[in-house]
């Protein structure tokens, strides 16, 4: 079933709506997967983070319960012996719901498990990039020499995350640019990374994608930058999950924000209305932001509806 919809931007895509019924004909990667909507019987590829069954939700929960670590305190409450089973099982459905993306993310956890992925490490002077690392190689990736440093992570398991984010050593460094990429940020690691965001002066360049943040991330994060003086670009392509639901928290942040000058939200769900919302923030309230990144489907309305458009077509990008 769709637990959200998602209007198709490639040909070989499907549109769906919420509470759509669809069929899985393949998992072909932990975050498409090929499908068919049961109303239109469209085939193609839809976002696995728009997707929820119920038999997989309890399949997860039999994961959490038989692997040895789990390190999202909420997800520990459920480990306790006292409950039952089926007070385990309503207190794991309980935080899905709240949490769009744990399922995206524990799915992450699962296939990390089951295959056995070995992470890597790799480092320069000025860079580290992390790909299905452990807890432990997270701890260890840091120098502290390094005066600039790039970090990336992707496909990174919960544990892991939790690691990365919660480090105090991770507050020390000289942190120009954040990259994570297919990452499900669960509710607890948006946190530590509000954290982050608040207490560092030096990130000047904060990368999100890749099916890596929710609605909740969004409104978290734009929250914590409001009033950031370092960040100049934000990049949030290529997240289905940031739905309209984030339009006010990304109008707010144009109109607080005095240091962004780019901001990429191509590949989203936002709707053209939020897309018309955000426009007009930037053109009534800020003047720095120089690049904004929009889905292509939205132009013709909102150059159709704006009537200063002209005032800012020149900062933004249509793709």
């Amino acid at each position: 079933m769709a637990r959200y919809g998602y209007y198709s931007m490639e040909s070989n895509e499907i549109s769906f709506s919420e509470g759509e019924h669809l069929g899985i004909l393949e998992k072909e990667s932990s975050f498409w997967w090929k499908g068919i909507s049961l109303v239109s019987y469209d085939k193609g590829y839809i976002p696995s983070s728009c997707v929820y069954s119920l038999l997989e939700s309890l399949q997860l929960l039999e994961f959490i319960l038989s692997v040895e670590e789990v390190s999202l305190p909420i997800l520990q409450k459920i480990r306790n012996d006292s409950f039952s089973n089926d007070e385990k099982a309503s207190l794991f459905l309980e935080i899905i719901n709240d949490d769009h993306i744990m399922i995206p993310a524990l799915r992450q956890d699962k296939e990390q498990h089951d295959n056995g992925v070995t992470g890597r490490v790799n480092w320069d002077s000025d860079w580290v990039f992390l790909d299905s690392p452990s807890p432990v190689q997270c701890n260890e990736a840091f120098d502290n020499n390094h005066e600039e440093i790039k970090l990336s992570f992707s496909s990174t398991c919960t544990n892991s995350t939790v690691s990365l984010l919660s480090s105090t050593k991770l507050h020390t460094l000289h942190l120009r640019r954040l990259e994570i990429w297919r990452t499900p940020l669960t509710n607890d690691c948006i946190q530590y990374l509000c954290t982050l965001l608040t207490n560092n002066e030096t990130i000047q360049e904060l990368v999100i994608n890749g099916h890596s943040i929710s609605d909740r991330g969004v409104i978290y994060v734009c929250q914590a930058l409001e009033h950031n003086s370092t960040l100049t670009l934000l990049d949030l392509y290529r997240n289905p999950l940031i739905t309209s639901a984030s339009e006010q928290a990304l109008s707010h942040l144009l109109f607080n924000n005095s240091s962004l000058v780019k901001l990429d939200l191509w590949r989203t769900s936002l709707s053209s209305h939020s897309i018309l919302c955000i426009l007009q923030s930037l053109s009534n309230n800020n003047k720095n932001l120089t690049t904004l990144t929009l889905d292509k489907q939205h132009e013709k309305t909102c150059i159709n509806t704006i009537p200063s458009y002209h005032l800012i077509q020149d900062r933004v990008r249509w793709w």
